[in-house]
């Protein structure tokens, strides 16, 4: 049966919308197109859209101005996911719901002088439906710009990082070709021979899946050079540190310095690498058909994005409270506060991770001790001391604990955080708060972080002009102690 001119009519412009919204980029142009096609059916004195807070957000022919009858109205509407008219004095109000799969996205409100036809506003309710699902599509398009700009703010924060860094830096695929490379190595790109030599021990790393250290002269320069396998999305790759170690007196030192200093690049390389794989990944999933996917799918691959980008969050402002020490740049700012209400919250928002890792936490309660103190960071190092005994504590122990006290001690207050965890070997304890340090036993237990904590919080503690120290048994547990002057 051939359609009606009406039927036809109506086609043609659900088509023509359709054409119109399939390439919109912002909701407003959206909401635009809505309220035009709304105007070929009805013929309307005022047209507004709301948002899903009931706060307007584009009108066309005037001023809207709803009273509390019209705004409990809308409110039903829009609870009962079903269009609504009211009359108005002259004029009816015609509330249509923008509802995606029981999702309220807005409202359009029309003032018009006669109610339409049951098939004018069907039509009209099936536009608001194709309004709401492209509403839909495009605040996640929206949320997913923001997450890929963060991406590459992230990157661009680490290129000034490695551009920082004395060493030359570049990493080699599998044809030897940069991938990456501070600015360093690209003022030495010009030397031949650094290159040809940076490249026969990348070979060497590729064909052998081994670490690989070297020291050479060229054109009357010493070279320390660090080569290490790497993998990036399952391909291999080599990640090589240079060092001008040229009238260096105490070359023997410096070895030990790069070969730590490149296990930090490796281990910040990696920790940086996992969560901006994963906002990759589940980025490009969604950017390839997000229509298709449905809500639940969605949410949960933004959560997981989200939670990443937390995680990277964290990695950064680490590195970044690292540079402000080595460039002498920190600056506390002190306040009075209490130190046992702030170790109780510390131990509250660290209670999750311990139980992930079934640790207990305890505190020994006391009194309030009232203490002058940058209240930030004294905060972050107790979450570095508790996130440490947690971390290492003994897998295969039947009962795990972090405890911790705080006591005054003439002007001083003297907090302990002691574990009974898998200790410091003795070999390494005069070395645990050096920078870019990692003891062997610490680099093969399965941990996540920088490495760079201990260092850090060593330095804000001294900054406060107080103390830290520990006293360790392998295989039985460490005690940490941080004292730092009361203050007026």
């Amino acid at each position: 049966m051939p359609l009606s001119t009406s039927s036809q009519k109506i086609y043609t412009l659900i088509s023509s919308f359709i054409r119109q919204t399939s390439n919109v980029k912002d909701p407003e142009t959206l909401l635009a197109s809505l309220i035009k096609i709304v105007q070929k059916f009805v013929n309307c004195e005022l047209i507004a859209i709301l948002d899903s807070d009931f706060n307007l957000r584009i009108s066309d022919g005037g001023e809207f101005t709803p009273d509390n009858e019209l705004m409990e109205m809308i409110k039903w509407s829009t609870k009962t996911l079903s269009f609504t008219s009211i009359p108005e004095g002259s004029k009816i109000a015609l509330i249509f719901p923008l509802v995606k799969v029981d999702r309220i996205l807005g409202v359009l409100i029309a003032y018009t002088h006669e109610e339409p036809a049951f098939e004018v506003i069907d039509t009209i309710r099936t536009f608001a439906f194709l309004s709401a699902t492209v509403l839909e599509n495009l605040e996640l398009y929206q949320s997913l710009e923001k997450q890929h700009e963060v991406v590459e703010e992230t990157m661009r924060y680490m290129q000034q990082i490695f551009n920082s860094f004395p060493q030359m830096v570049v990493v080699l695929d599998s044809n030897l070709n940069p991938v990456f490379s501070n600015l360093q190595y690209i003022h030495h790109q010009k030397d031949s021979d650094l290159v040809k030599t940076i490249e026969k021990v990348a070979s060497t790393v590729l064909t052998t899946k081994m670490r690989q250290i070297i020291e050479v002269e060229l054109n009357e320069s010493f070279y320390s050079i660090i080569a290490e396998n790497v993998e990036y999305e399952d391909q291999p790759q080599v990640l090589i540190t240079i060092t001008d170690v040229t009238n260096t007196k105490e070359l023997e030192k410096l070895r030990a310095a790069d070969r730590l200093k490149t296990d930090f690049i490796a281990t910040v390389s990696h920790e940086l690498r996992t969560p901006l794989t994963a906002i990759k990944a589940y980025t490009e999933t969604i950017l390839a058909d997000p229509e298709s996917m449905d809500k639940d799918t969605l949410t949960g691959f933004l959560q997981i994005v989200y939670k990443e980008s937390l995680h990277l969050e964290s990695l950064l402002d680490e590195l970044l409270d690292f540079a402000k020490l080595e460039q002498k740049a920190m600056v506390l700012e002190k306040s009075k506060f209490d130190l046992t209400e702030l170790i109780m919250q510390v131990i509250q928002s660290m209670s999750e991770f311990a139980r992930s890792k079934k640790v207990k936490l305890q505190c020994v309660k006391s009194k309030p001790i009232y203490i002058v103190a940058d209240q930030k960071r004294i905060r972050q190092v107790l979450i570095n001391l508790i996130s440490n005994g947690i971390k290492y504590s003994k897998e295969e122990a039947s009962e795990k604990y972090v405890k911790l006290s705080a006591e005054t001690h003439q002007d001083s207050v003297i907090i302990s955080v002691a574990d009974n965890g898998i200790g410091i070997e003795k070999q390494h304890q005069n070395k645990i708060f050096e920078k870019f340090f990692r003891a062997d036993s610490v680099f093969d237990y399965r941990t996540e972080g920088t490495g760079l904590g201990l260092a850090i919080s060593k330095e804000i503690v001294e900054l406060h002009g107080g103390q830290i120290w520990f006293e360790s048994k392998p295989h039985e547990g460490t005690v940490f102690y941080v004292k730092i002057p009361q203050g007026e």
